[in-house]
C-alpha cells in the first residue's frame, strides 16, 4: 500500500504534538528491535525508521530482528538472566509485559513519554499504574473473516455460519467452509466470555471451572465432532494458508493478518473478496468476546545514553507523529492508537469492520497472573480437541493446574 493511499484512508485532526523527533545525538546509533510483529509489517516499520533517521539522525540504522510470541518471551528472559544481548526496542502484545517487569528487564515509560497522547489502549500495558509500553496501534483483536467470493453474506449467527460452510462445502467438495486456529486458547477464550466467564473472579481469584467455561468447552468441541464445521486437524498455519490460497471461505484470525490478505501476492484470490466483521452470535444470542489490546513498544532495563535517547526519539515520533501513525498502524493493517488520526469507513471499509470488531471485545490484563490461565487451558483444550477428556473434567483440571501454577 503506497503512501498516498495510505494518508488517503485518515482524517488528520491538527493537534498539538509538539517536537517530538528532535535530533537526539551527534552520532548517529544503531538501534535492534525484536519484533513480534510479522515480516510484512516489519517492512513499513523499517521505512518509517529510514524516514525518521533522514530529518533527526542521517547514517543512523535499524535492525528488526523478527520473532514468533513464545521465542521472544523465552529470548527476552534468557537474555535477562545472562545480562547481556537486550535489544531497545521490544515490539510486540502486551500479555508478556508483565512477566518481563516481574523480571525486572523492563523501562519504566511514564518520565520518558507524554502518556497524554495515547488515549485508548495504554492501560494494557500498565501494571500497579506504571506504563511499561506505548501502543503502536490499538487492537490485536480476533475476528471473523470472509472470502465473500465463497459465502457472500456475511453470517450474523454460528446458526448461519454453520449453513453457509455447509453449503460452500456442497458445491465445492474441494473447499472447507470454516477453519480456526482449534488448540490455541486465545482463540478459545472469545467462547468462554460469550458464555459469560472469565479468567478471575471478583476478588482476584481464577476460576476456570465455572458452567461459562463449561459451555465453552462443549461448543468447540461440537463444532468439530457433532457439525464437523472444521478440520479436524487445524492450527494457526493451516487456517491461514488455506484462506490465502481459496481453499477455506471463512476464518477466525487477528487485525495483524489484514495486511497480508490484502496483498496480491501474499493472497492473490483475496484482495478483491475480503472482509471482516465481529465473531457471530452464539446460540445464547451473545457474540464471542475476543481478548483486544494493540502491539506496544517497550525499552529493556539496560538502554541507556544514546541508546536510549533514540529509542524514545523513535518510538514517540513512530506513535504520535499523524503521518507515521497512518502509514505504519493504518498502513498495515491496524487501528490508530492516538486519536489525532481516524479511519475514514467510506475510504476503508475493511478497517472500519475491524473497529466494529474492536468493540464487541474486552481488555487483556496484563497482570503476570494471566499466563497461569494460558498453561493450564492449553492441555484441557487439547484434550476436549482430541475427544478424550469431556467438557466438565477440562474446566476442572485447568482450575486445578491454575491453582497449582499460582501456589
Amino acid at each position: 500500500m503506497n503512501r498516498a493511499k495510505v494518508l488517503a484512508l485518515v482524517m488528520l485532526l491538527v493537534v498539538a504534538l509538539g517536537a517530538v523527533s528532535a535530533v537526539v545525538a551527534q552520532d548517529p546509533v544503531n538501534l535492534i528491535v525484536w519484533s513480534q510483529d510479522g515480516d510484512t509489517n516489519n517492512v513499513v516499520l523499517a521505512e518509517q525508521f529510514e524516514i525518521w533517521a533522514a530529518a533527526n539522525m542521517p547514517g543512523a540504522t535499524l535492525e528488526i530482528v523478527q520473532k514468533e510470541t513464545e521465542v521472544l518471551r523465552n529470548d527476552l528472559l534468557t537474555a535477562g538472566l545472562a545480562g547481556s544481548g537486550l535489544p531497545d526496542l521490544v515490539l510486540g502484545p502486551n500479555d508478556a509485559i508483565g512477566v518481563f517487569v516481574d523480571a525486572g528487564l523492563l523501562l519504566p515509560l511514564d518520565d520518558l513519554f507524554d502518556m497524554s497522547l495515547y488515549p485508548f489502549n495504554l492501560g494494557a500495558a500498565q501494571i500497579g499504574g506504571v506504563t511499561y509500553g506505548v501502543p503502536t496501534n490499538a487492537g490485536n483483536h480476533l475476528m471473523l473473516m470472509v472470502n465473500t467470493s465463497l459465502v457472500p453474506e456475511i453470517p450474523q449467527t454460528f446458526e448461519e455460519l454453520l449453513a453457509a460452510a455447509a453449503a460452500v462445502e456442497e458445491a465445492n467438495p474441494d473447499i472447507q467452509g470454516f477453519a480456526y486456529n482449534l488448540n490455541e486458547p486465545f482463540w478459545f477464550l472469545p467462547f468462554v466470555h460469550g458464555f459469560g466467564g472469565s479468567t478471575y473472579g471478583e476478588d482476584g481469584s481464577m476460576v476456570l471451572d465455572s458452567q461459562a467455561w463449561i459451555d465453552a468447552y462443549q461448543f468447540v468441541h461440537d463444532l468439530k465432532f457433532v457439525s464437523e464445521a472444521v478440520p479436524q486437524e487445524c492450527d494457526y498455519a493451516c487456517a491461514d494458508s488455506l484462506f490465502k490460497e481459496g481453499s477455506v471461505a471463512m476464518i477466525i484470525n487477528g487485525d495483524w493478518a489484514i495486511a497480508e490478505y490484502l496483498n496480491p501476492e501474499t493472497s492473490p484470490g483475496l484482495v478483491d473478496s475480503f472482509a471482516v466483521a465481529p465473531w457471530p452470535e452464539l446460540p445464547n444470542g451473545s457474540r464471542p468476546q475476543p481478548f483486544t489490546a494493540g502491539k506496544f513498544l517497550s525499552i529493556p532495563a539496560t538502554v541507556e545514553g544514546a541508546q536510549l535517547d533514540a529509542a524514545v526519539a523513535f518510538a514517540t515520533w513512530l506513535t504520535t507523529d499523524p503521518e507515521s501513525v497512518a502509514a505504519y498502524s493504518i498502513g498495515t493493517g491496524r487501528l490508530p492508537a492516538i486519536a489525532a488520526v481516524a479511519v475514514d469507513p467510506e475510504t476503508d471499509p475493511i478497517l472500519a469492520q475491524s473497529n466494529e470488531a474492536l468493540t464487541t471485545g474486552v481488555g487483556m490484563p496484563a497482570d503476570p497472573t494471566l499466563r497461569c490461565m494460558w498453561d493450564s487451558v492449553r492441555p484441557s483444550l487439547e484434550g476436549v480437541m482430541s475427544d478424550s477428556m469431556s467438557a466438565e473434567d477440562a474446566a476442572m483440571e485447568a482450575q486445578i493446574s491454575a491453582e497449582d501454577c499460582l501456589g
